[in-house]
C-alpha cells in the first residue's frame, strides 16, 4: 500500500442551524440506513435550496433519539431561519452552534477505494489523543456528521468536541 498523508484534524465552529433529517429504524451504519429509508432521500435532501453543506450520514446523540428509531439518519444542515419545504417523512431539529473536530483524509486515485478512505478517517478518530490537542470528543452534545468521500475530496467526518477542562 502506498504511503498516505496523515488525516488532518481541525477544530471548526458550526453555526446555529436547522437540521432536516430522515431517521433510521434499526440501522446502525450507512448501508443499513440506506436499505431502511431508501437511497432517494439523498437526492431529495440535496435538492433543498440553501443547504449549508453536503447531505450527510448522521449518528445522533441520545437526546435526539426518538422511540422506535436508531442513531442512524440522513440529513441536511440548513440556515437557522430556514422556513422552506420539508420532505415527507423528515423531521426538523434546531441545533445550537457547536464546536466540531473535522477529520479530513487525503484525496485518493481509485473511486473504489472509498471504503479504505472511510476506514482511514475512522482510525484517526479512534486514535485521537485529547491531551495533545486540547479538545475532547463530545458525541453526547450533537450529531456526528459523516460526509461522502470522493477521489478529489478524500473523506471528511465532523465529530462534536468540547475544550478540555
Amino acid at each position: 500500500m502506498e504511503k498516505r498523508p496523515p488525516v488532518s484534524v481541525t477544530p471548526i465552529l458550526r453555526p446555529a442551524r436547522r437540521l432536516i433529517l430522515r431517521r433510521g429504524i434499526t440501522a446502525g451504519d450507512y448501508f443499513a440506513c440506506c436499505d431502511e429509508i431508501g437511497c432517494g432521500i439523498w437526492d431529495t435532501l440535496t435538492a433543498l435550496p440553501g443547504r449549508l453543506d453536503q447531505t450527510v450520514f448522521l449518528l445522533l446523540p441520545d437526546f435526539l433519539l426518538q422511540p422506535g428509531t436508531s442513531r442512524a439518519a440522513v440529513g441536511a444542515e440548513m440556515p437557522a431561519d430556514y422556513s422552506g419545504p420539508v420532505p415527507d417523512g423528515c423531521d426538523v431539529i434546531d441545533l445550537p452552534k457547536q464546536l466540531y473536530l473535522c477529520f479530513q483524509g487525503a484525496p485518493y486515485e481509485q473511486e473504489d477505494w472509498y471504503g479504505h478512505a472511510h476506514a482511514e478517517v475512522d482510525k484517526a478518530v479512534a486514535d485521537y489523543r485529547e491531551e495533545q490537542c486540547g479538545f475532547r470528543l463530545a458525541r453526547e452534545l450533537a450529531p456526528e456528521l459523516q460526509f461522502g468521500s470522493g477521489c478529489e475530496t478524500g473523506c471528511r467526518k465532523l465529530v462534536p468536541a468540547a475544550p478540555l477542562d
